[in-house]
């Protein structure tokens, strides 16, 4: 069996480094830094290191910050990255004892939730992680356009370099509220900023004002093209968007718009109930290119977490949760729209924790998970009242990968 320990040595932390990355074959484009990595981009006593066989064979890590429920609270969060376990090590246990040791760990910190971005889809629901929210990639076709839509408000235009102080002050200051937004935490920004100081390509930021004072800004790039000059496909494309106020965010797109050298405007990671293309002119000249799983989700603390969530008014409803994992999780739970707690009545509804985790933010509709086999049903009247307790406005959505 693997020994799992905290790394603290700057040479082991190095060499956890050099595992994630020979996991991922190298994570190609470069992405990831070899300088300064223990200065610059982890927190120390949070890396985990498995030892199988005398060998560094895998590894995990994971930053602090919130997470915001439906409603508005936020609740401490793990933000789980740097996974990986060397080929030659896999389907020994490596992984499995990993994720218990950092769930584990994280449960007695008090985390309420984890959240990972997937590179396999097919691993992470045995350790009791489930789809929260999705995105899409939308792009613009602006000649299918009949008119653009005027520029109003105030807006300053940035080189990307000079610009990650004031784009930090606004995502602090202006947080979004939508269920599933994460706070950036710093090795995030520095991450964010390594990747911009070796790229190749142009950057710019647009900081949109307020009276006068910047409240929120997005970060493009033209996407490469060897015949840029003569090409009729000149594309740019969206790095960063970030509008906790809608007139601001429509005063972002409006700009996007107005960059006449280009043909099509690139939004990759958008929220699935995106209002921005609904003030197109032309519906057809906005492609939906993609629909992509996002946040992938754990309840660590069930009960913390589910008592900071908001609920709508209606019946309450018994769930019967199980979670081999975290056993203080499992039981049942009686909710209602004043929270939850633990009771010894009879379950209306059968669920594990992956499912339960689905659910949180909105990500998924309760019937949806009952045809899919994911709920069991005891009490036939239970699904309804389910569905409206959770019922949310907006769909769950992060805005951002790490």
């Amino acid at each position: 069996m693997p020994d799992i320990r905290l790394i603290i040595d700057s040479q082991e932390l190095r060499a956890a480094a050099s595992v994630f990355r020979q996991a991922m074959f190298g994570l190609p484009g470069g992405v990831t830094p070899v300088e300064h990595w223990v200065e610059k981009y982890i927190v120390p006593g949070r890396v985990y290191g498995a030892w199988l066989d005398g060998t560094l064979a895998g590894t995990a890590n994971s930053f602090r910050g919130e997470l915001t429920l439906p409603g508005g609270e936020s609740v401490a969060h793990a933000a789980v990255t740097h996974v990986g376990v060397l080929p030659h090590f896999t389907r020994r246990g490596v992984l499995q004892k990993l994720f218990r040791q950092q769930l584990e760990d994280l449960y007695q910190e008090g985390v309420s939730v984890a959240t990972l971005r997937a590179s396999q889809g097919g691993i992470y629901p045995r350790f009791g992680y489930g789809i929260a929210s999705a995105f899409q990639n939308l792009r613009v076709d602006k000649r299918e356009l009949t008119t653009l839509p005027r520029l109003e408000g105030e807006v300053q235009l940035l080189p990307a370099a000079d610009a990650w102080q004031t784009v930090q002050d606004i995502v602090e200051r202006y947080p979004l509220s939508r269920a599933g937004t994460l706070t950036r935490w710093p090795q995030w920004w520095a991450m964010q900023q390594h990747r911009l100081a070796h790229s190749h390509l142009n950057h710019s930021v647009a900081l949109a004002l307020k009276e006068g004072i910047p409240q929120a800004f997005v970060r493009y790039h033209a996407q490469p093209d060897d015949n840029w000059l003569y090409s009729t496909e000149r594309t740019l494309v969206v790095d960063d968007f970030h509008a906790a106020d809608p007139e601001l965010a429509v005063t972002l797109f409006n700009y996007l718009l107005q960059l006449d050298i280009t043909r099509f405007v690139q939004l990759p990671h958008r929220p699935v109930d995106d209002v921005l293309p609904l003030l197109l002119d032309n519906p057809r000249a906005i492609e939906q290119q993609s629909l992509r799983d996002e946040t992938w989700l754990r309840i660590i603390r069930l009960e913390h977490t589910l008592n900071a969530r908001r609920y709508q008014d209606a019946p309450s409803v018994v769930l019967a949760v199980t979670d081999a994992l975290l056993p203080g999780n499992q039981g049942n739970w009686l909710l209602s729209s004043g929270g939850v707690k633990r009771t010894s009545e009879p379950a209306d509804l059968s669920l594990d924790s992956a499912t339960l985790a689905m659910l949180l933010l909105g990500g998924h509709k309760v019937w949806q998970l009952i045809q899919a086999r994911r709920i069991r049903i005891v009490n036939p009247q239970a699904p309804t009242r389910l569905e409206r307790l959770l019922a949310c406005d907006e769909a769950p959505w992060s805005g951002i990968f790490f």
